[in-house]
């Protein structure tokens, strides 16, 4: 029994030493078919052996952005300026001088309302206008009366102070009754509508024989609706990738597919600084020349904005960003050959690459469709002709 003993402990000795030089073995396998053969041999040792192999990962260089950029975008033209016009005065329309499509100078008038109650009321007010100056004449000349008794004892003191009160309300009469005129003035005013600037009447819900009020119809209601169309108003809605690169200042071309071959400048002229959760877009305006009213209010068209580059920007290829945490990053290989996580500031994805304004350089290496087990640190081999490919270009 103790020689059995020896035997097997010298056998498991013997199998370890030759797993143990395995390590050192590299280039040929036969020594690991031998001992696989033996039972003394697992492919673990296999995996263990061949462990101290590098990765291999392709790189390539960030390329500079041109020195500008476009964004194309649909929009919808509108008036630059437009009102919605109504009265201010209770009548009959007694003349209407303007229709639709009637170019109209701001001041000229529109319509001229009938309403006799106001003249009416006008001259009644002018009539007890006259009556409180009447009133207040006689209370300046009995106020003086007894201003002048007083001293002789001939009158109460008392009478003094009733006759300058009535003198105080004489004039508080005059002035309201002065007011009621002017405000009736006013009124007879608004029986002519004019324009509040110069436009196009662009929609018509009033004709002659018309009664209108003062007091205003339903929302919505007007006479006419006067837009101003030698300068249009483009309204565009800009996705979130691009809502913080479209500036004030900033130059569009404008075409339309009912005049092909024809382009038109517009600049954007502000944004709503929100953007809508809905749609995920943030609503900016451009004004567009129009002076020959070819183009119509509500005609729909193509908007490609000229957007600046920011310094430093820089494109890689979309298949080299990765996400971790949270946060837009890159794998970058270092001047050791090893691996670097960086995160990056991503401005637009232009399909087959993307747009970084942030967190490379030309100088950087970037890892090409990077390894979920790839770590920071991991030392890894960068395959030459991918590498000399990107730097050459």
């Amino acid at each position: 029994m103790k020689r059995l003993a020896l035997v097997c402990f010298a056998t498991v000795a013997a199998g370890a030493a030759a797993v143990a030089g395995l390590s050192y073995w590299r280039g040929t396998n036969v020594l690991a078919d031998a001992m696989q053969s033996a039972g003394l041999y697992s492919p673990v040792f296999a995996t263990e052996a061949k462990s101290n192999k590098l990765a291999s990962v392709r790189v390539v260089r960030p390329e500079k952005t041109p020195g500008g950029s476009t964004l194309t975008l649909s929009g919808r033209t509108a008036p630059a300026e437009q009102a919605l016009i109504s009265s201010r005065a209770t009548g009959v329309v007694a003349e209407r001088r303007a229709d639709i499509g009637d170019r109209v100078k701001a001041g000229d008038v529109l319509l001229t309302i009938d309403a006799p109650e106001v003249e009416q009321e006008l001259q009644r007010a002018k009539a007890a206008v006259d009556q409180n100056k009447a009133r207040l004449e006689l209370a300046r000349v009995n106020l003086g009366r007894a201003e002048n008794l007083v001293g002789n004892g001939h009158i109460a003191v008392q009478t003094v102070d009733e006759r300058r009160a009535n003198k105080m309300i004489a004039e508080a009469d005059l002035q309201a009754a002065m007011a009621e005129v002017k405000r009736l003035e006013d009124v007879r005013g608004f029986q002519t509508v004019r324009a509040p600037f110069d436009g196009t009447i662009v929609a018509r819900q009033v004709e002659r024989g018309d009664k209108v009020s003062a007091e205003g119809g339903q929302q919505g209601t007007y006479l006419l609706r006067l837009a101003s169309l030698t300068t249009l108003k483009i309204e565009i809605d800009v996705p979130q990738s691009s809502a913080l690169l479209v500036q004030p200042g900033a130059e569009a071309k404008v075409t339309f597919a009912e005049l092909p071959g024809e382009k038109r400048v517009a600049r954007v002229i502000r944004s709503a600084g929100l953007i809508e959760q809905a749609s995920n877009t943030m609503r900016a305006e451009l004004l567009m020349p129009n002076e020959d009213g070819r183009i119509p209010a509500g005609l729909n068209g193509q908007v490609v904005i000229e957007i600046p580059q920011q310094a430093g920007a820089v494109t890689v290829p979309t298949n080299t960003l990765l996400t971790r945490d949270g946060k837009q990053m890159v794998a970058l290989v270092d001047n050791d050959s090893r691996v670097v996580l960086k995160a990056v500031s991503v401005a637009r994805d232009l399909g087959e690459r993307i747009v970084i304004t942030a967190g490379l350089t030309v100088d950087d290496r970037v890892i090409v469709s990077p390894n979920a087990l790839l770590r920071p640190g991991d030392q890894v081999e960068v395959t030459a002709p991918t590498a000399l490919k990107a730097v050459q270009k």
